[in-house]
């Protein structure tokens, strides 16, 4: 159990945590042996793909109930995106993740789905210190408010300090308004060197996900490794994006787990000497073989009650067959991607419309007849955005579409789905040159024309590499900004009591 923690110094350039791990009397620990049990990237609070917050209690349980000490660090990624982080903006998971008592919690990518002062939000309702160490917000002249550069956990005698970092890619998809992101590298050389200058003895770096910016960092990642920077990294490849022979090359002491369920429960030798490797060994094990903690299981089902009333009241039917997988809604043209284009399209009076596939992300196939509830639209439009009215140029919306076409082969979010237009495009040109035509309203594309764009608050302020609209003039528009644009599409599925979204030739690959 996590006990005595104080904070060593207040916003400085070198702010770290102190915690000190203590036993309960009633264990007699293995001298020198200490475990880590890490997991990473859990948006829902029970799910057997994704992993769930009772069982892995249970499984905290199971392991603390043995005679050695127990560091349970939760690698971030798991404030968004879900049905009720939509409502809530994630504090449900600081809630479970209390009950849970992580040494600390890691802050990722998505916790920034709802922008940096939420986040400071969820870092002082959490118990526990929510790390990064990569970043830099002019405000505070030192890092986001309530998060933490660095943590020191004491332990045998042994100091270990953590460290945490978010890909830079964060700033362009969550569309960070004022916090920089840091060189990761560069960011855990200055944090290990200030840890070991603090004390520590060993240095763990910790991040919650691998997306292919991650990739090149690799390498250096594992030269930090073999040079002694770091003595340990773990992370999470959920997507599977890291390559098996990258995996098979790396150093052994840089951990992954692959699968939404998967914990790495890691054991270390805090006797070794220093030089040598602390690892004894580790292993990734499903938290779905462990019975729920019937506590947190509860305070699941109290989250579970308040969304029933209003999540599963049923509001239309589904009368063609279509699927929303990442595959899906982020290379091609997708039917709901279509209907959400014209659903803002419609809403704001636009010429046209545009959203990004990486804001749908229900990841289910539907067929004819499946009733449809406002719990499935709140899954696939998950994030709590608005509809903007943009005053754009064809030469910009042409700059938006190469944006939205250039990582297709990444399966990237920034895919668009459009509504008043047609565009060829062909995938087997050069990035920049993959738009072949477009049309709008039955006419080819005029550069120097103005055109009225809907589309996302988070894509017209630069979101997921949009930085093409952030000058364009906003437009006035009836009810703008009073409603979400899942509160939209509920409302076209009542009005009608079906949804019918279907393929209509918008977006056409002639490779």
């Amino acid at each position: 159990m996590l006990s005595n923690i104080s904070v060593l110094c207040q916003r400085l350039s070198a702010c770290i945590i102190v915690a000190v791990l203590l036993l309960p009397t009633s264990l007699v620990a293995q001298d020198n042996h200490l475990r880590l049990v890490y997991v990473s990237e859990m948006t829902e609070m029970d799910s057997e793909e994704k992993g769930s917050y009772p069982r892995l209690a249970g499984l905290l349980n199971h392991y603390r109930a043995e005679p050695v000490p127990v560091l349970f660090i939760s690698g971030g990624g798991g404030l968004a995106p879900s049905a009720m982080s939509s409502l809530d903006r994630g504090a449900h998971i600081i809630d479970l993740l209390n009950s849970l008592e992580p040494v600390a919690m890691v802050a990722g990518k998505r916790e920034f789905s709802f922008g940096e002062d939420e986040l400071s939000l969820r870092a002082y309702e959490a118990a526990f210190p929510v790390i990064a160490s990569n970043l830099y917000d002019p405000l505070t002249g030192n890092n986001l408010d309530g998060i933490s550069n660095s943590l020191l956990v004491q332990q045998y005698g042994i100091t270990l300090g953590f460290i945490a970092v978010i890909p830079p890619i964060t700033h362009e998809e969550y569309n960070l308004q004022r916090v920089e992101v840091l060189d990761p590298v560069q960011s855990i050389i200055t944090r290990a060197e200030q840890l070991r200058a603090a004390g520590a003895d060993r240095i763990i770096l910790t991040y919650s996900c691998c997306y292919r910016d991650y990739l090149d960092y690799f390498t250096e990642l594992d030269q930090l490794l073999h040079d002694g920077v770091i003595d340990l990294a773990l992370g999470k490849d959920e997507h599977l994006l890291l390559a098996e022979n990258r995996l098979d090359s790396m150093h052994p002491n840089h951990i992954w787990v692959t699968e939404g369920d998967q914990v790495a429960v890691v054991d270390l030798n805090l006797a070794a000497a220093s030089g040598e490797s602390m690892l004894l060994e580790w292993h990734a094990e499903s938290m779905n073989g462990y019975e729920p903690d019937s506590y947190v299981t509860q305070q699941v089902g109290d989250y579970h009650q308040r969304l029933e009333l209003l999540l599963n009241e049923e509001i239309g039917q589904v009368m063609t067959s279509f699927a929303t997988y990442q595959a899906d809604v982020r290379t091609a043209e997708n039917p709901l991607g279509n209907l959400l284009a014209d659903v803002i399209r419609a809403h704001a009076g636009a010429d046209i419309g545009l959203i990004n596939g990486g804001f749908i992300r229900g990841e289910r196939r539907y067929e004819v007849g499946d009733r449809l509830t406002r719990r499935d639209i709140m899954r696939e439009v998950p994030f709590r955005d608005r509809i903007v009215l943009i005053d754009v140029s064809g030469a910009t919306l042409l700059a938006a579409l190469e944006n939205g076409f250039s990582q297709v082969e990444e399966i990237k979010g920034r895919f668009p789905h459009v509504s008043g237009m047609q565009v060829t495009y062909d995938f087997s040109r050069p990035v920049g040159q993959r738009v072949q035509q477009v049309n709008i309203a039955g006419q080819p594309l005029a550069i120097n024309q103005q055109y009225r764009l809907a589309t996302r608050e988070f894509l017209a302020t630069g979101g997921d590499g949009f930085e093409m609209f952030i000058d364009q003039p906003h437009l006035r528009y009836s009810g703008q900004m009073t409603r979400l644009v899942a509160d939209i599409l509920m409302d076209h599925v009542q009005e009608t009591h079906k949804l019918a979204p279907t393929v209509e030739g918008r977006l056409v690959d002639v490779q």
